[in-house]
């Protein structure tokens, strides 16, 4: 760091005597060290401004001129390759000069595939750290770049007794060369052992990657390859590759687009499953409703309203006609057309009075009126569910929408007792605290002494909570914020009996892996040391210290309860569960969208636990869980012409385009954390349905409909509350601006 200073400073005075004394001297005449000096304070410049690809240039360039075997000549190429971060195969060349653990491995990350030769040259004199994942990272990059045989000869230096993942990807990887060299039985034979070990995950993509080449080869069977490899993991990173590659089949073979359709839908293919619909010579009905269905999920109403309507015409005995009629209905509601909604849905009551959705009619008829805030026309409707349908799972939703129905129409009396007999006929729901919340208020306007005792108990009780919130803010509480000591975490550890542990060799390991660029191989190894020292709290100091954001949650979370009822956790222990992770990539994606990133990383912690891997029911990918679909429409909207929803585990993409996303809902919401967590989680076109314009924020948060997006506001608006609390200063009014 000293030298680096000494010689940015020699640069600068170097620079002032010129320009201080007049001189004019062209670059031929200063020597090779004043211009490599020169060169690194352009760059250091250029990097300041935000310039990392030019400023990384400017650095090689200052490397170039200085003489080989000079340490500052290798100095600068690694300060080119981390701080810069871009491809050169200069740069990686300039790497491989001096023995270094990490050499090779950054070096090959930079380089690619032309890079291979001269790291192989470098293994055999210096040698490698854990040869067996960099030859498996050498296979990978080999079958990218298409030269199968020379990845199959690396894979040979690879064992097949390697932790999960890097002994999953070596078996793709081999499978991959070993098609691309025409070995079928020996590919073949992988794939039969993969499917001994029930492995649906690894299978799914073996099932691609044959099917990939037999379409290439002009072999039969690809389609049937494709679709069990839709089949087994519809939210693997490899169907939109899938999908491009083999589209027109699918447009003109009916049976082919009806057997992935439901895979498709699952798998958060929602465009593509559009596409289908749209486009195919003569679609499925079946497939017709599931994109209709995307359409509404997505919110573009009018065209759900459209197919629906279609789907009646031309398919009216079809098998979801039931649900077709019950969703247009709904959709017309949504899309401001109440009279015709609900003479849709009063069709499908007499028409199929004993389908097994029957019971849900009396919500759906409420939640249409009060989505368009005919609260009158409501409240019989949501009269009738608790007290004809007790048992249905809307019950305690329409009883509640009732309470909030009354309240809107201006009877009070009437929502008093309505909120009195909520509270103790539904315990358990999710609207509990919102019915107590509003019964509280009610009660304090009116000056009755019992609305104080129950926003006090409500602020008390679930003090974490939204309602709490909204609670304490009426009464003029303090804020809640979290009991944080400044005890050392190691100490605090000691002193309830938990030993730190001196971290094993496969903890090492794993963090060198990490170093290296491989977290997601890094994981296996973290885990296989948690089990050698006897559970993750024994590594949480060591997680702590070294970035280890997949395993820092869980480190924490385990040791949570070691602390007596009350207690002050010391504010390490909070930082283990609420990390700021990967801010390399987003606090500058931050400060682009203008967000900020503690709302990100409250995002990001109730979406994967930063888990990069992650993957929802619906299809959601990645740190930030986008929506493949929504992620699309950000990339048109940005002109990203690299957009492929098989990226989206990759986190800098999730990143990228979640932020990207998370932001310009946060400005649509007004920067009310509130109503971008659940925009974000619900969908913006839900938030405008539970009142995002023209509710109040108590009253929008009472009105969400779906248990996850409740629960998920909350949490996240919470955590947002500790990350300000840890890291800011502790104001959560607004998610916008980014703090600098």
């Amino acid at each position: 760091m000293r030298s680096t200073v000494r010689r940015l400073i020699f640069a600068v005075l170097f620079l002032a005597a010129v320009a201080g004394c007049g001189m004019v001297r062209s670059e031929a005449d200063v020597s090779r060290l004043e211009r490599s000096l020169l060169a690194e304070a352009r760059g250091d410049s250029l990097l300041a401004r935000g310039f990392s690809g030019e400023a990384g240039k400017e650095y090689v360039r200052a490397a170039l001129l200085r003489p080989v075997g000079d340490s500052l000549r290798w100095e600068l190429a690694w300060k080119s390759a981390f701080e810069c971060n871009a491809r050169s195969l200069v740069t990686a060349h300039l790497l491989l000069e001096k023995p270094d653990s990490l050499g090779p491995y950054v070096a090959l990350r930079i380089g690619g595939a032309e890079v291979v030769p001269s790291i192989l040259s470098y293994v055999s004199r210096y040698g490698c750290v854990m040869p067996e994942y960099l030859f498996l990272v050498i296979a990978d990059t080999l079958v990218e770049s298409g030269d199968y045989a020379g990845a199959v000869v690396a894979l040979r230096r690879v064992p097949e007794d390697l932790p999960e993942a890097a002994d999953d990807r070596r078996s793709v990887l081999l499978f991959r060369g070993l098609l691309g060299t025409g070995d079928v039985s020996g590919a073949e034979y992988i794939l039969a052992k993969v499917r001994a070990g029930n492995d649906s995950r690894l299978e799914s993509l073996l099932r691609h990657y044959l099917g990939a080449w037999k379409f290439r080869e002009s072999r039969g069977g690809f389609r049937e390859e494709f679709v069990e490899s839709f089949r087994l993991w519809p939210a693997a990173p490899v169907h939109a590759a899938a999908y491009d590659l083999i589209r027109n089949e699918i447009l003109h073979d009916s049976s082919l687009a009806a057997s992935i359709a439901d895979c498709f839908y699952s798998g958060g293919l929602w465009n593509e499953l559009y596409d289908m619909a749209r486009n195919s010579n003569a679609p499925d009905p079946h497939l017709w409703y599931l994109a209709a269905r995307t359409r509404d999920r997505l919110g573009f109403y009018d065209i759900a309203v459209e197919m629906l309507k279609e789907y009646m015409e031309r398919w009216p005995g079809g098998r979801d006609i039931r649900d077709v009629m019950i969703y247009l209905g709904r959709n017309l509601g949504r899309s401001g057309r109440p009279d015709e909604g609900s003479k849709v849905l009063m069709e499908y009551g007499e028409d199929y009075p004993d389908h097994c959705r029957i019971s849900n009619l009396p919500w759906y008829m409420g939640d249409l009126y009060a989505g368009n805030r005919i609260w009158k026309k409501a409240i019989p409707w949501f009269r009738k569910t608790p007290e004809e349908y007790p048992g249905n799972v809307t019950a305690d939703d329409a009883h509640f929408y009732l309470c909030f129905s009354l309240m809107k129409t201006g009877d009070t009396t009437a929502a008093v007792a309505e909120l009195r007999r909520f509270i103790r006929r539904w315990p358990g729901s999710v609207y509990l605290s919102s019915a107590e919340y509003w019964l509280g208020r009610i009660l304090y306007r009116r000056g009755d002494p019992g609305g104080r005792d129950i926003l006090e108990d409500l602020a008390d009780a679930a003090s974490d909570g939204l309602p709490a919130r909204f609670a304490r803010d009426m009464l003029g509480l303090p804020a809640w914020k979290p009991e944080v000591s400044e005890e050392p975490l190691r100490h605090w550890m000691r002193r309830h009996g938990v030993i730190p542990a001196e971290p094993p060799q496969e903890t090492l390991r794993g963090l060198f892996l990490q170093r290296a660029g491989l977290r997601g191989y890094a994981v296996d190894e973290f885990l296989a040391g948690e089990e050698k020292v006897g559970g993750p709290r024994f590594l949480a100091p060591f997680y702590l210290e070294n970035d280890v954001w997949e395993r820092k949650p869980l480190s924490g979370y385990v040791m949570w309860n070691l602390g007596g009822e009350g207690e002050a956790r010391p504010r390490e222990l909070w930082m283990l569960r609420y990390q700021e992770a990967w801010p390399e990539l987003v606090i500058p994606a931050s400060r682009r969208y203008g967000i900020d990133p503690l709302f990100i990383w409250a995002i990001m912690r109730n979406e994967s636990m930063f888990r990069p891997s992650t993957y929802s029911v619906a299809g959601a990918r990645g740190l930030i869980q986008m929506i493949p679909s929504t992620s699309e429409y950000v990339a048109l909207e940005n002109g990203w012409d690299d957009f492929s929803p098989d990226r989206l585990y990759d986190p800098e993409v999730s990143i990228e385009y979640g932020t990207c996303y998370i932001a310009g809902l946060a400005e649509t919401m007004g920067g009310n954390p509130v109503l971008t967590a659940a925009a974000y989680n619900g969908g913006p076109h839900n938030a405008t349905h539970w009142g995002a314009f023209d509710m109040s924020v108590e009253e929008f948060y009472s009105l969400i409909t779906y248990n996850e997006t409740k629960n998920y506001t909350r949490k996240v608006n919470h955590d947002f509350q500790v990350y300000s609390f840890l890291y800011g200063d502790g104001n959560t009014a607004s998610c916008l601006p980014a703090r600098k």
